[in-house]
């Protein structure tokens, strides 16, 4: 099988949509040899900042010699992306035998015993088969959606279990009731296993304490007041953190926003017990190392000096609030152009109403996603705030009228859906040939 024969493979799988049981990945593992069972996992769930907190992980964990995993969704620019080790992505010939031994795994199912897989569920086999063939030390593994039924949560352990901040997401699939969005993402927590959390609201703080002690998991959470931030701004951040009994002055990160450093402490407070309980040894200076020298790709990234224009992953009202407060500390001094697409089934009007009142010029465009919502229809919700608003009929029009409007006092944010900001990163790249600054 060619890499285009296995990319031709795994759209068909997506377009039909369906999701595998775990109890049918469980019967595929099992012909595969459970090779999920020889890995050690480091399993993180959450609404916002999953792949910059489990980005963190990977890049503490390989700046202390370790040889790690990670495994994160959805991709930027090509699927090969979601399966790296030590942040080199699974390479095309892997990817197209792993799919091909897949392939003729599946075909010995009749279409009664199982329903056609689902894209995630065929890379996370993929992930499986790749990173036990490759014998690394560790695996970051962020859950595609939710937790309980997702099909990460078909492993049965984890050296522990990371929960990001809970909000309102995918409520066409999880609900709009955050307690049971919450059991959702507890859903991963571990018999007897360890669980650090990030600071949550209290109704969810109090679903997660109840899922942590019916399992007999030790729950930790990140002390929102331990964290000081001495330094920001676009060259990154400073801050000493102090939680759960470790203290740790002057980290410093290059990427942009509060919300990055919270992620960072995440991170760090994850692997600082997991050494203070043995599993794990982190030579002096690796969380210092790891810290500073992780960036992750399309969450407030920088791609382009001149002009000046960022990328960022927000497509929910959670995602919107974050990038809103980053905004207002960062760009302060500067007239702000938001170009923005997103899917129908997001809270459009929470985010809308959180970003466009912070903009001078708001350009609507459509994500090459059927989701989509159309770019007229979004304008419409936001002409009563008297802002300045375009129109782009495709994404490359939307690039090329940044490209134009973006003046010497003016920052451009492409922002609404992660695959509208993989799209323009591709195109910025592959199409218009600008002096991109590749993460």
């Amino acid at each position: 099988m060619y890499f285009e024969d296995a990319i031709k493979f795994i759209e068909e799988c997506h377009s039909h949509g369906t999701r595998l049981s775990l109890d049918n990945m469980k019967k595929i593992l099992t012909l595969l040899g459970d090779p999920h069972k020889n890995i050690r996992f480091i399993h993180v769930a959450g609404t916002n900042g999953k792949g910059s907190t489990s980005s963190f992980i990977s890049s503490i964990l390989m700046a202390a010699g370790y040889r790690v995993g990670l495994y994160t969704s959805p991709h930027l620019n090509c699927y090969t992306d979601r399966i790296r080790i030590n942040n080199v992505n699974m390479s095309k010939e892997d990817f197209a035998n792993i799919t091909a031994y897949l392939q003729n795994i599946l075909t010995s199912f009749s279409p009664d015993e199982m329903p056609y897989p689902a894209m995630f569920d065929i890379m996370t086999l993929m992930a499986f088969i790749y990173y036990q063939y490759q014998n690394v030390d560790y695996v970051v593994l962020e859950v595609g959606l939710g937790g309980l039924n997702d099909a990460t949560n078909i492993i049965e352990e984890s050296i522990a279990s990371v929960i990001t901040p809970i909000g309102i997401d995918h409520i066409d699939v999880l609900g709009d009731d955050i307690k049971e969005i919450a059991r959702h993402k507890a859903g991963i927590i571990k018999r007897n296993g360890l669980v650090i959390s990030h600071w949550q609201d209290s109704d969810v703080a109090e679903v997660l304490a109840n899922v942590a002690a019916e399992k007999n998991a030790r729950l930790h959470v990140l002390e929102r007041e331990g964290l000081v931030l001495k330094e920001e701004g676009f060259r990154g951040q400073l801050f000493d953190l102090s939680s759960n009994g470790f203290l740790l002055k002057d980290l410093r990160l290059q990427m942009i926003g509060l919300h990055q450093a919270y992620n960072a402490s995440l991170a760090v407070l994850t692997l600082m017990l997991l050494q203070q309980e043995g599993v794990l040894y982190l030579p002096e200076g690796s969380i210092y190392k790891g810290v500073f020298s992780n960036i992750w790709a399309g969450r407030l990234e920088k791609l382009l000096d001149d002009p000046l224009i960022f990328i960022d992953g927000a497509h929910n009202l959670q995602g919107a609030e974050v990038l809103a407060e980053a905004i207002k500390r960062n760009f302060s001094n500067c007239r702000i152009n938001l170009v923005i697409g997103m899917l129908s089934n997001k809270d459009t009007t929470g985010v809308l109403n959180t970003l466009v009142p912070l903009c001078n010029r708001v350009v609507f465009t459509t994500p090459n996603n059927s989701k989509a919502m159309a770019a007229e229809a979004l304008a419409q919700q936001v002409t009563f705030l008297g802002k300045d608003i375009l129109i782009a009929e495709s994404l490359e029009d939307a690039v090329h009228l940044a490209l134009e409007i973006t003046a010497a006092n003016e920052v451009t944010i492409f922002t609404g859906s992660l695959y509208l900001i993989g799209d323009v990163r591709n195109i910025l790249i592959n199409h218009i040939g600008t002096n991109v600054i590749a993460s």
